[in-house]
């Protein structure tokens, strides 16, 4: 009986060791993973815009920690994504300065700006250039 009781402690101390490092891995690969998704919708936009030979309209909103496409005439909604606590992502953190983008037909953002991910002090950044270069920021 004391042997197992013994087993039980030692099992007991590993879990507490290893549960936060796992949160911790955990939460940075819900970051990481969310990053690359805003790459790759930000990529998307730009051809969206070349494709339909309209204006797109990306606006984020970072209360909501949401981003959707629209087309800048009529204001139909192409695509919403949507990285909150709610969502697989989970993210605490999700702004862009500025908050609003037109993209032309031409591939050429009204603006550059920068989107910023995060959850529990883990921060990536994603900046896109006025030419439609997106690109994930190492670390």
């Amino acid at each position: 009986m004391l042997e197992m009781l013994i087993v039980l402690i030692v099992v007991t101390v590993l879990i507490a060791m290893v549960v936060p490092k796992l949160a911790r891995v955990m939460s940075h690969e819900r970051v990481n993973r969310a990053a690359q998704v805003v790459v790759a919708d930000l990529q998307n936009g730009f051809a969206m815009a070349g494709r339909q030979r309209a204006p797109v309209r990306l606006t984020f909103t970072p209360t909501t920690k949401t981003y959707v496409f629209s087309d800048r005439w009529s204001g139909a909604v192409i695509q919403t994504r949507t990285m909150n606590s709610q969502s697989e992502y989970g993210l605490t953190t999700l702004s862009s300065t500025p908050t609003t983008v037109d993209i032309l037909p031409n591939g050429i953002g009204s603006a550059s700006f920068t989107v910023t991910i995060g959850q529990n002090g883990y921060v990536r950044t994603v900046t896109a250039s006025s030419a439609g270069f997106v690109r994930l920021v190492p670390m």
